[in-house]
Parts: structure tokens; C-alpha cells; sequence
């Protein structure tokens, strides 16, 4: 490969990685039937979406991509509630909640991306509104698929997946413990918390973009009971868990964040 060709595939990347992750922009190669590539770089797209829950960066993405192809062949809507993920089956319908503010919607996920290593889901314009982030570049976010929506099969009747629908994420707590402007200083502190509290608690650093500056939080969660039923006796189970974690936190680092998902 000559010189002028490296430079251009180069800035063709740094292009793409700046401004999106539309998949008419990347051309992701089929590798197999549940596999794709960009860039060289191999993605594994889940065999389900059943029960999947995780925790991460949202980004979003507007009128540079408006109007044009997703990768499931729908054409993209900044107006739409929709959203883009690297490894979740195409179309899953998806909960999103914004750790910051609590706010949360239902998205359906009909794209590929976002190609950053620290991002885990990608959204339209209409959602980073709706959840209240539109006017900076990203927040740590939940992200649950919706089991009922996704696979209605899974329960006897569409009374129980309704009620399910409702049910699926309430009493999940989060908790959050500082907030640093430079990674190191996080990094120490999530050494700190995680000495403090129990090894199957989990603990991680989420990055979180404002007009001003950036900072890396630390993240406690999520938190519930094993049985997920939603009513008192298991709510306060949850609480009772919650409270001794943040116990432990502010008795040995420093306050605490609750933030619950209803």
C-alpha cells in the first residue's frame, strides 16, 4: 500500500470515528451469519436479546446521517425513537435510562454502532432530547432490552407480558460515588470502592460529557434482589441492599447517589 493511499484511509477513519457511526458510511462486511467487520476489526451480533442488560456511554447522532440507510435497510429519522448498537439482535425494541437525570425511553434498535470502544449505544436526536442530553456528546446510560416486546413467546399470555413490560427494570438501583475531571483520579477512587464493598457488587468508571468539561463517575450497580417481582417484601429487600452499600461507601469515601429505575 503506498504512502498517499495509507494517509487516505487514515483520515477516512479519523473522519468516520468523529462524525458517526451510520453503517452506509462504514460498509460492515458479513463475516457469518451472526458476525460483521469494520475496519478490520470483527463484531459479534448476540444470538438474543433475552435478558440483556448493560451499562455504558450513549452517544448520539443527527442531521449529518438524516434521511439516509440503517443497516437493517430502514431509512434513518432524527425524529424517530431509535437507536444503533454494536451486538443486539436487528430490530430489538430497548429501555434506555440516563444515569444523570433518571429520565428513561424505549427505543428500537434497527442500526450498527457505535465504533467507539468506549460508547455502547448510539442514539437519534429525538432520544438524546428525550432524555435530556441533546446539547453535549454523551451520558452514562442503562440499557435493557425489552424481554416482553422482544419475545412474546417467553410468557403465557399478553396480559403477563405487559405486566412483565412494566416490571422488567423496577427496583433497579444505581448508585453513584464521585465524579473526577481526570481519569487517574477516578481510577484511584474506583480502587477505593471497590475495596470497600463486596467483590460481587459491581463497580466501573462511566465517562460524562457537559458544555463546560468531562468527567469520569464512578458507578455502583445495578442493585435488586435474585427474585424480581416487584412487590413490597422484595423492594425492601432491595432498599435494605442498597443501604448497607451506601453505608459501606459513605462510611469509608464519601457520599452517594441513589438513582432508581421505575
Amino acid at each position: 500500500m503506498s504512502i498517499s493511499h495509507q494517509l487516505l484511509v487514515s483520515s477516512q477513519l479519523l473522519f468516520l470515528l468523529l462524525t458517526g457511526c451510520m453503517v452506509d458510511e462504514l460498509h460492515p462486511e458479513k463475516t457469518g451469519p451472526d458476525a460483521y467487520e469494520v475496519f478490520g476489526k470483527s463484531y459479534q451480533v448476540l444470538p438474543s436479546s433475552l435478558g440483556y442488560l448493560d451499562i455504558g456511554i450513549a452517544s448520539w447522532y443527527g442531521t449529518k446521517f438524516h434521511g439516509r440507510l440503517t443497516a437493517l435497510g430502514e431509512t434513518y429519522d432524527m425524529h424517530g425513537m431509535t437507536a444503533a448498537h454494536k451486538s443486539l439482535p436487528l430490530p430489538t425494541q430497548v429501555k434506555v435510562t440516563n444515569l444523570d437525570n433518571g429520565e428513561s425511553v424505549i427505543l428500537r434498535v434497527n442500526d450498527r454502532g457505535p465504533f467507539h470502544d468506549d460508547r455502547l449505544i448510539d442514539l437519534s436526536y429525538a432520544a438524546a432530547q428525550a432524555l435530556g442530553f441533546q446539547s453535549r456528546g454523551t451520558v452514562p446510560v442503562v440499557v435493557e432490552a425489552l424481554d416482553a416486546v422482544n419475545h412474546p413467546e417467553q410468557h403465557r399470555s399478553q396480559d403477563l407480558a405487559t405486566d412483565t413490560l412494566e416490571k422488567n427494570s423496577k427496583g433497579a438501583v444505581y448508585l453513584q460515588t464521585g465524579a473526577f475531571s481526570h481519569r487517574a483520579g477516578a481510577e484511584k477512587h474506583l480502587v477505593a470502592v471497590r475495596a470497600a464493598l463486596p467483590a460481587s457488587v459491581p463497580v466501573r468508571i462511566l465517562r460524562t460529557e457537559t458544555e463546560a468539561q468531562v468527567f469520569h463517575k464512578i458507578w455502583i450497580g445495578p442493585i435488586w434482589s435474585q427474585d424480581r417481582e416487584g412487590d413490597a417484601e422484595v423492594d425492601a429487600e432491595v432498599d435494605a441492599e442498597v443501604d448497607i452499600i451506601a453505608a459501606l461507601v459513605r462510611n469509608n469515601l464519601e457520599k452517594t447517589l441513589r438513582v432508581r429505575i421505575d
